[in-house]
């Protein structure tokens, strides 16, 4: 049953006090589909290339594929320059991802910024995505295009006169973005769906129409839903702990039937299922807590990646925090009743921990939060950028960190609260409306009932309620799993 209310009728919400915990964590990034072939480009900037007047001062912030606010100042001086015109070929508004090499640059630091109209006399003016820094290795960065839409790409000296003897970029499109959640008709929209673990049966309520119900795995088993093949439905899949194996569904209609299964870890293993390899496909992924280490299967070349990061009594938690659509590796360490967020941002080849103003390890984290609140990681104010964030069942309130306050010199920003919840909820935070924020949402097991803030391109005018599901069922249209204990 579904049921439209105003915010104000909240308060009439009843529950009983029920404890619950951070059971294992999923995809919590914001999701787009490589269109077509990738375009290599290679270049160098030497004696006799024009010159550009300015360049964009560097913010920190990468742009993402939701855009974000293009920087406003520029540092004088005059340098050397090449450009290169690109047209959106989809038919459909892209996401333009340009992932640049300059490690064969002679250690000179370089940039390249994507503009609507370049103009050499004054390259402060036009930009529509750029890096945030500078670099003498890899980067990365995005920005939304419309269908048809055109593009200037410049690469330039950082210092005058330096050049570059050789350097790589390569331009993907990518459609078909949303963020995450369980999205069982490809529509941008998470559906309200549990798992009833005696069953093995998983309900779900289409936002395109209908319910329906498909049987797939065990009581015993962790449920890891993702889109596994890129297609822009969640799959049903389950880590099976027995086996140390991974289960997933490659057909919506008859799940038990076609399914596709791994060996992949060792007993202890925490699944953090995530798009790791940037191919649009969640990878398979553990963090094990014996000795701090992630492993994933990227899906993209079916090899094995490996990171140390994180320690014994650390909860993983997963999510793109620089906007660059590689899943982070992330723990929270819970310090004398606080957390603190260890983010290992991907771009610039792991070069930043989030929040710091260095590459150091050992920056110390982000204090965010109480070890008796529910770290709940989404993209809240819709700029591709998963936000840190927790629900606190002791006042029902979400507190979460607006993602582009959060700059290179380490300045924790501006937090945000909304109050929507009580004790004994589980929170389900994902994009229920499609309208690219995480919305927020809670599923109560003393009713059997989903309540859902639709954020509704900020405005949060109304709520959703469905009556769907039991208390011992567990809620699984978050991109990562809260169950009672």
């Amino acid at each position: 049953m579904r049921k439209n209310y105003s915010n104000t009728a909240f308060a009439v919400f009843c529950c009983m006090v029920v404890a619950f915990s951070l059971a294992q964590s999923a995809i919590a990034q914001f999701v787009c589909q490589p269109n077509g072939a990738p375009i290599v480009q290679t270049g160098a900037i030497a004696a006799g290339d024009p010159s550009q007047t300015n360049r964009p001062f560097r913010d920190g912030v990468p742009s993402s594929c939701t855009g974000g606010a293009p920087t406003s100042s520029a540092v004088a001086g005059t340098y050397r320059y090449d450009s290169y015109n690109y047209t959106n070929p989809t038919g459909l508004p892209a996401c333009v991802t340009v992932d640049f090499d300059f490690s064969a640059c002679g250690g000179n630091s370089t940039q390249l910024n994507a503009y609507s109209t370049f103009s050499a006399a004054n390259a402060g003016t036009g930009l529509i995505g750029k890096p945030g820094f500078s670099t003498t290795g890899t980067g990365t960065l995005g920005f939304p295009i419309a269908a048809g839409g055109s593009f200037t790409l410049v690469v330039h000296e950082v210092v005058a006169n330096t050049g570059c003897p050789a350097y790589t970029f390569t331009v993907r499109y990518r459609t078909n973005c949303r963020q995450a959640g369980f999205d069982r008709s490809n529509d941008g929209k998470a559906d309200p769906t549990f798992f009833r673990p005696s069953t093995g049966d998983w309900s779900t309520i289409n936002s395109a129409g209908g319910t329906e119900t498909r049987n797939f795995g065990l009581a015993s088993d962790i449920i890891t839903a993702a889109d596994y093949t890129g297609d822009g439905q969640t799959d049903l899949s389950t880590y099976r702990t027995a086996e140390n194996k991974w289960f997933y569904a490659f057909s919506q209609s008859n799940p038990g039937q076609n399914v596709f299964h791994v060996p992949f870890g060792i007993a202890g293993d925490v699944p953090v299922p995530g798009d790791y390899d940037k191919d649009g496909k969640s990878d398979f992924a553990l963090w094990r807590p014996s000795n701090g280490f992630w492993y994933v299967l990227r899906s993209a070349d079916s090899t094995v990646q490996y990171f140390q990061w994180g320690q014994s009594g650390d909860t993983p938690i997963s999510g793109d925090f620089d906007g660059d659509l590689i899943n982070d590796f992330t723990v929270i360490r819970p310090e004398s009743g606080s957390m603190k967020w260890h983010i290992r941002m991907s771009n610039f080849g792991y070069g930043f921990q989030y929040g710091c103003a260095s590459a150091t390890p050992l920056c110390g984290g982000l204090p965010f939060g109480l070890t008796t609140d529910r770290p709940v990681p989404g993209d809240y104010d819709g700029d591709g950028r998963t936000d840190v964030a927790v629900f606190r069942p002791s006042d029902g309130y979400w507190y979460y960190l607006r993602s582009g306050t959060i700059t290179a010199s380490g300045a924790l920003g501006t937090f945000s609260a909304f109050k929507f919840g009580l004790a004994g909820d589980i929170p389900q935070p994902a994009d229920f409306d499609g309208d690219g924020r995480t919305d927020f949402a809670v599923f109560r097991p003393s009713d059997g009932n989903w309540y859902i803030s639709n954020s509704t391109n900020g405005t949060y005018a109304s709520y959703t309620a469905y009556n769907w599901g039991t208390a011992t069922d567990q809620p699984a249209s978050a991109p990562y799993r809260i169950s009672n204990p």
